[in-house]
């Protein structure tokens, strides 16, 4: 696997994905994406590191592991066209006829009418397989190149031994933030509509680091908030996150969903979503419940989103039910499982519309 990046929510994965490859898997990786604000951050053990050279924003070049790369049998890159490394790996065992992989996003955030989807479908074209994020890109994929092999690795976070119901505490008075705190997150609109609400009892818990953090706690005070509003910094620890989401009544997810969906609904606490939003495959979650919308950009809708989730707050069993569903189908041990079958070219168990067979 030859990646730009491998943050520390991919831990669990890789480790899973390393037990089943056993030493024929070879991981390499760069530091981290355009920009900084994703970076590699797994045990150093897993993974062997990639020198990289960041052309403006436009484009990153990574440097070591090149002729491991264009040897091995099997190539995982990145789908993600700013990477010139994984163009140059993808043309040149193209060549010679060796299996390389992408793997990624079936389109970017924008759509698929953007500029850059187009570079997505070229990349695919250029690969012998592609594995994808979520099931509901599957069938997507095969419209575009109906002979292409494609593979689901769900994204996931925690293996599943960790998730479920998060029950360790008999009170649940608090709305949850987790994620980086940057603009396109609009972590501004969660605080403005918290100040609107009804916050008798309730607190405000925004779990994650960016550069918005500053701003943010300026603006809870001037709306008058900053007494109920908690920053707690980064928080990775599952024992942690466990603990954060057992007080959790729901968690919000202000500007366009990824992960968090996967997280949030993992332990059981239903989310918030914005409306019309770019939101990343995993809101395909939504079909499993535990996914409340509201109009995008509007503190009021977001503010009477909160006191409806906090006045009628999901029943532990209706949390365990969801939880459970995540657990299956979005576990650390499903994601690795996803990548693991896509090496050693076992075709995946999909049904008509692109998921396994047993969900519904």
């Amino acid at each position: 696997m030859y990646l730009t990046t491998l943050p520390f929510y991919r831990e669990f994965c890789v480790r899973e994905l390393s037990n089943r490859a056993g030493s024929d898997l070879s991981i390499l990786s760069g530091p981290s994406q355009i920009g900084g604000s994703v970076r590699t951050a797994v045990s150093r053990s897993l993974y062997s590191p990639l020198g990289v050279r960041f052309l403006g924003k436009a484009a990153m070049v990574h440097s070591g592991g090149w002729l491991k790369a264009f040897r091995a049998q099997s190539v995982i890159v990145d789908l993600n066209p700013r990477c010139v490394t994984a163009w140059g790996i993808l043309a040149l065992r193209r060549l010679v006829g060796r299996r390389t992989l992408v793997w990624g996003h079936l389109h970017p955030r924008s759509g698929p009418d953007s500029p850059t989807a187009a570079l997505r479908r070229r990349m695919r074209s250029l690969a012998s397989g592609t594995i994808l994020y979520g099931y509901d890109s599957v069938l997507p994929a095969k419209r575009d190149l109906p002979h292409q092999s494609v593979w689901v690795a769900p994204n996931s976070l925690y293996e599943a031994e960790s998730l479920g119901r998060a029950l360790n505490s008999p009170v649940r008075n608090s709305v949850v933030y987790v994620g980086r705190l940057v603009s396109e997150k609009k972590v501004e609109l969660l605080i403005r509509a918290f100040a609107l609400a009804d916050k008798t009892g309730l607190r405000l818990v925004i779990a994650g680091t960016g550069d918005q953090k500053q701003a943010l706690q300026q603006l809870s005070v001037e709306l008058g908030c900053a007494s109920q509003v908690d920053f707690l910094g980064a928080v990775t620890d599952k024992n942690d996150l466990v603990d954060l989401y057992s007080r959790a009544v729901c968690a919000v997810s202000p500007g366009y969903a990824g992960l968090s969906l996967t997280q949030s609904l993992g332990f059981g606490v239903p989310v918030l979503v914005a409306d019309d939003e770019p939101h990343a495959p995993e809101i395909e979650l939504e079909r499993f419940g535990g996914v409340t919308r509201f109009r995008e950009d509007s503190a009021e809708a977001l503010a009477r989103a909160i006191q409806v989730e906090c006045g009628d707050p999901i029943a532990d069993l209706a949390g365990s039910e969801l939880a459970h569903l995540v657990k299956s189908y979005y576990s650390a041990e499903s994601m690795a499982a996803g990548l693991h079958n896509a090496l050693l070219n076992i075709p995946a168990e999909l049904d008509a519309q692109g998921w396994p067979a047993r969900v519904k």
